[in-house]
C-alpha cells in the first residue's frame, strides 16, 4: 500500500509519501495505527484528518488492500 501525504500530514511524517508492504486487507482505523506507530506526531492531527482512495474519503471500517494508494488528507482552507 502507498500512503502519501500532505499539508501538515507531510511535516508530521516528514516524508511524502511510503509505501507499506501488506499481505492482506486492513481497515482505515487499522492503517491510522500503522502509521501513527510510525510517525507519532500524526496522532495530533488524527481527528481531524482524513484517509482518501480514488478521491473519496473513507470510513473508518472501510477496508483498504494491499495495492490501494491512500491519501492523508488533513484540514485545509484557502480562498
Amino acid at each position: 500500500m502507498t500512503v502519501l501525504y500532505f499539508a501538515h500530514a507531510r511535516r508530521a511524517a516528514g516524508v511524502d509519501s511510503e509505501t507499506f508492504p501488506l499481505s492482506a486487507p486492513i481497515t482505515s482505523d487499522a492503517l491510522w495505527e500503522l502509521l501513527i506507530a510510525r510517525h507519532p506526531d500524526l496522532s495530533a492531527l488524527r481527528a481531524s484528518s482524513r484517509l482518501a482512495r480514488e478521491n473519496d474519503f473513507l470510513a473508518a471500517d472501510a477496508s483498504l488492500h494491499p495495492n490501494d494508494e491512500i491519501a492523508v488528507i488533513p484540514p485545509v482552507s484557502g480562498g
